[in-house]
């Protein structure tokens, strides 16, 4: 990133940066796995845990951390939920009511940022046809000025429905319902019928890192 495009930004003033950092980076939200019903197909067993945050996804499966995503956020950004009797804490569970979860809001010792690499798991095979015929990929297209969860111009991030992998946790989000649709055979009406790939933005409509969702069969 030149100099020249971060002039008059953000980060261009190092104490507003120094500020963001500090806010940003003050808390992570620890994820415990207290109840699993069924056989969970991610496998996610009762007693794990996950140190996770707005943007970290530290390899809990994707289905989970969307349908918690929301509070997550909630806690990050130092928020409570009005119907949790404890301000720090909330529990959740994955769109298939199988895995019931604790979240609890913890504080940092310091204000890095908390970045952990998923291991993916292997989703073919259990069940899933359409995670059987394709892989789903993001491209990052463009960095408007600065990602800062990192991602840059050129990267290609393979996901899927279980699977987040490195993908910043609000962009997984964003692109979350679009990837099923995608994945379900479904030609969105802004997508022409021979090119099903999906262009947006992320959330943060500051930095705008542009990129696009697409197909590939194994």
């Amino acid at each position: 990133m030149s100099e020249e495009k971060l002039k008059g930004t953000l980060y261009d003033d190092q104490e507003a940066v120094k500020h963001f950092r500090d806010f940003e980076n003050r808390y992570y939200q620890q994820v415990t796995v207290t109840g699993v019903t069924g056989e969970c197909p991610y496998g996610h067993t009762e007693g794990e845990q996950y140190r996770v945050s707005n943007c970290n996804n530290d390899g809990l499966c994707g289905a989970l951390y969307t349908s918690i995503h929301h509070s997550i956020v909630t806690l990050h950004y130092w928020g409570s939920l009005p119907w949790s009797k404890n301000p720090n804490t909330y529990l959740g569970m994955c769109p298939e009511m199988k895995v019931q979860v604790e979240i609890r809001r913890m504080e940092k010792e310091t204000r890095n940022l908390l970045k952990t690499q998923a291991q993916p798991r292997n989703m073919v095979g259990k069940g899933f046809p359409a995670i059987d015929k394709y892989r789903a990929f993001i491209e990052i297209l463009d960095v408007d000025k600065v990602c800062t969860w990192g991602h840059g111009a050129g990267q290609k991030l393979e996901i899927d429905p279980f699977n987040a992998g490195d993908v910043c946790g609000f962009l997984y989000d964003k692109v979350y319902p679009y990837l099923n649709i995608l994945l379900a055979g479904v030609t969105l009406p802004w997508m022409s019928e021979d090119d099903r790939v999906m262009y947006q933005i992320c959330p943060d409509s500051y930095n705008q890192t542009s990129y696009r969702l697409f197909l590939e069969e194994r």
